[in-house]
């Protein structure tokens, strides 16, 4: 397997001006997905790589200062120093950061497509990810979650690499139940606005069961990945299905360095093995009522045929792996 060795360097200049440090934007990694799918697993585990710069939480805090996390990826790679950063600093999404740039990043009424990007919003976005690069780490690496915002991205940074990742809807609906940032008890969450029409009728029929509600939206992130893909086909995505990352981590890593052009260092596989691995997905049915079973298999049905989880005995056939160096436990929930 080749990973990276046909990558071209970008012909953007390093700039030294002042305060500003700028690094050339070589093919930045956004890791996708609805939330509680296993972005954070890959997203954690992806982090890793000597090559990645991450946000940390410097970013939401002081968004107007990315030199702040430079200096911290650039810490990082000190001996004995990084033992304790890496302890103190993990790879977040930090919405407050990219908001700061664009203001309606987080939380747009519809997802987000190239049509709306403007000259503004392209040259502020890659000026501060110039920024936030060094010469060792210069590959971005992005968590995003929620809605797609694909060709958003896309429009920004040509060259980006994507991966969808995608689990299956029952196990991520009865996660989102339970995860603090749901909303779905106020009654809307992935739309901004209103929900579309066909599935609040559908939701009216399950008589506004929450159970219900976390598994159309399931299905509107599936309807708004698919919509932007036929509306962009060129759009190279790898798309990694949860369960197959749990079942081969390493191999399916090598698959998304493959496909994002990282090369692949024999440090990076042992800190990966580091990690403890484990498929939950069965949780959902030990945690919800049978009539809650059957309301959200009703929902998903159609979806989950398409996607290969139409077998629910499937489920509790997994079973964790358990990687050789045992260190580090992630359960991979989210």
């Amino acid at each position: 397997m080749s990973l990276g060795i046909n990558t071209k360097p970008s012909e953007e200049p390093v700039v030294l001006s002042g305060a500003r440090y700028q690094m050339p934007i070589v093919k930045p990694i956004f890791i996708t997905g609805l939330g509680r799918s296993g972005t954070t697993l890959v997203h954690t585990m992806l982090s890793i790589h000597p090559q990645v710069t991450w946000l940390s939480l410097l970013c939401g805090k002081f968004p107007q200062r990315p030199y702040f996390n430079r200096w911290l990826m650039s810490a990082i790679d000190v001996p004995i120093l990084n033992l304790y950063l890496k302890r103190r600093f993990v790879p977040l999404e930090s919405y407050v950061f990219w908001d700061f740039y664009f203001a309606g990043f987080s939380h747009p009424s519809r997802d987000l497509v190239a049509s709306d990007v403007s000259v503004r919003t392209r040259e502020s976005f890659r000026k501060v990810v110039r920024e936030l690069l060094t010469r060792k780490r210069n590959r971005l690496l992005i968590k995003i979650t929620g809605l797609p915002r694909i060709s958003f991205l896309h429009a920004i940074f040509p060259d980006a690499k994507f991966v969808h990742i995608v689990r299956d809807g029952r196990a991520v609906a009865n996660s989102r139940l339970n995860a603090p940032f749901w909303k779905g008890w106020q009654g809307l969450n992935i739309w901004g606005d209103q929900m579309p029409e066909h599935y609040q009728q559908e939701w009216e029929r399950h008589r506004r069961s929450f159970v219900a509600l976390a598994g159309i939206e399931w299905k509107t992130h599936i309807d708004q990945f698919e919509a932007m893909k036929r509306e962009f086909p060129n759009i190279d995505i790898c798309q990694v299905k949860y369960e197959s990352f749990c079942a081969n981590p390493i191999g399916e890593l090598k698959r998304i360095a493959d496909h994002c052009e990282l090369s692949w260092h024999p440090h990076f596989e042992t800190a990966t093995r580091a990690f403890h691995v484990e498929n939950r997905n069965e949780k959902w049915k030990s945690d919800l009522t049978d009539q809650q079973r059957a309301t959200l298999e009703e929902v998903l049905r159609p979806y989950l045929v398409k996607y290969g989880y139409e077998r629910s005995e499937e489920l509790a056939s997994q079973v964790p792996v358990t990687l050789p160096l045992n260190k580090v436990s992630l359960l991979s929930s989210r």
